[in-house]
């Protein structure tokens, strides 16, 4: 039986959204986005024992630091550690505030106060059962936002709803007093990105000309500066899927289309319809094969072929192409995976017991001919021309994101929706600690693996990777 090892990666510094900033009393700045904390010049991400990849407020509470989570709870910080709150839920936090030596606690579930006695739900049919979505402390005078049930307020003992029909995301103090505005723009943090990148969902990386390109889930496509930093590539469509290289022109693969990133500026490519790009590959006779929701489509210099079900893919919904070192085109659809080579299609099934399951979802070249198929629950399978296929019991239930399929030396590497990143060798399968579970992308840069998740960008060294080596 191969041995399973954790392995802890080199975290970047994950872009999302802002969720909430603190200037400290010696001048640092705390700031809280998905998949890291940063405090002045120290990033906490999971690689550096966040306790969840989503923290969503912020409080100075007693000269500490105090972090909400969105699943795992409230965390003081101490000495780089996080130390969870003795007494609450493991419930979603939305709001914190200190007034005095009381920290409150607003959850999905009601108002919480912590104080020298201990922690404890605040006692009310509304402020003690209904989600909290904000709060505000001063003076002794604490704000809460119940959502839909109104703005209240706490002195001391005495508890009253202020406005009932105001719907808080945040407060604002100013010398006039005290206002609440809604959840949305008037509520979010001004932070910057540390990187560049405004967004942690990472979908499709890719190098070219030596330069790192990182495509996103809704914010466009960003390459890499010599600085470290990401620059947006202007005209891009806002949702990558694929990137894939054809000498000097980046092609992009996107929801609405296909485009060409060339001689610096994006354009879209005629096609003769909107097509749903899933995945790229670009053959050496200069064919740019694409996997759309139409079918396999090639883009080569005598125009555009379309191969669908008429011509014997076992479904029209094509999640994955890759060229195989014979030359070979194969695709990977919902309904099994296809080799296309000089003597004609070769299908490969769960009925035939070449695979695990027949939604195939990523593709990878393996060895003279062969193709490595991730499926969407089910795990790998290495697939040969002659149409057998040996499903890989080390990444048995594996559900293997669309392109997330890759070798790192002797390893495969298995991007996965919701369990991380898998190298399995020859020895044994690593799983490592990354900002999310949802890794989607890889790419290597001489001995650096970038990897894309859904919490942020990840830089290793392919030396950590003891199976990779």
């Amino acid at each position: 039986m191969l041995a399973l090892m954790l392995v802890v990666a080199q975290c970047l510094v994950p872009d999302g959204p802002a969720r909430a900033r603190l200037l400290l009393p010696g001048g640092e700045t705390a700031i809280a986005r998905a998949g890291a904390i940063e405090l002045g010049e120290r990033t906490f991400t999971a690689c550096d024992g966040l306790p969840d990849p989503e923290p969503t407020a912020l409080a100075l509470w007693r000269g500490k630091l105090v972090a909400g989570f969105r699943t795992a709870g409230a965390f003081t910080v101490e000495d780089g550690r996080f130390v969870p709150i003795a007494g609450l839920p493991h419930s979603a936090v939305r709001a914190l505030a200190a007034s005095g030596d009381a920290l409150y606690i607003g959850t999905e579930g009601g108002l919480w106060r912590v104080d020298p006695a201990g922690a404890r739900r605040v006692s009310h049919r509304i402020l003690g059962r209904k989600e909290v979505t904000a709060l505000g402390a001063r003076g002794g005078v604490v704000e809460v936002g119940v959502g839909p049930y109104g703005w209240w307020r706490l002195d001391g003992r005495h508890r009253a709803r202020r406005i009932s029909r105001a719907f808080a995301g945040c407060f604002v103090f100013s010398r006039r007093g005290v206002r609440a505005r809604a959840p949305g723009p008037a509520c979010e943090s001004p932070a910057e990105p540390a990187s560049g990148l405004p967004a942690s969902r990472i979908t499709a990386l890719t190098l070219a000309g030596g330069t790192l390109y990182a495509g996103t889930f809704d914010h466009g496509l960003y390459r890499r500066l010599s600085d470290g930093k990401f620059t947006q590539v202007e005209g891009a469509p806002a949702f990558v899927n694929a990137l894939a290289l054809r000498g000097s022109t980046l092609f992009i693969g996107a929801p609405d289309g296909l485009y060409r990133l060339s001689g610096g500026r994006v354009s879209p490519v005629a096609l003769g319809r909107a097509l749903h790009v899933n995945g790229l590959a670009s053959a050496p006779d200069g064919t740019l094969w694409i996997a759309t929701g139409e079918g396999l489509w090639a883009l080569g210099p005598s125009g555009v072929r379309v191969i669908d079900e008429r011509s014997g893919l076992p479904s029209r919904l094509v999640y994955a192409v890759a060229i195989a070192s014979d030359g070979a085109v194969w695709a990977g659809t919902a309904g099994g995976a296809v080799r296309l080579g000089a003597r004609g299609l070769t299908r490969f099934t769960r009925a035939s017991g070449a695979l695990p399951h027949d939604w195939v979802t990523a593709l990878c070249p393996d060895g003279p001919g062969a193709m490595l198929a991730g499926t969407y629950d089910a795990g790998v399978a290495r697939l040969t021309p002659d149409g057998a296929g040996h499903i890989l019991s080390a990444l048995e239930g594996a559900w293997v994101n669309p392109n997330g399929l890759s070798r790192l030396g002797r390893a495969i590497a298995v991007a996965t929706l919701g369990s991380g990143l898998w190298l399995a060798g020859p020895t044994g399968v690593e799983r490592l600690a990354l900002p999310s579970g949802d890794v989607t992308s890889l790419a290597r840069e001489g001995a650096t693996v970038w990897v894309g998740t859904g919490g942020g960008l990840v830089r290793l060294a392919q030396s950590s990777l003891a199976l990779a080596r």
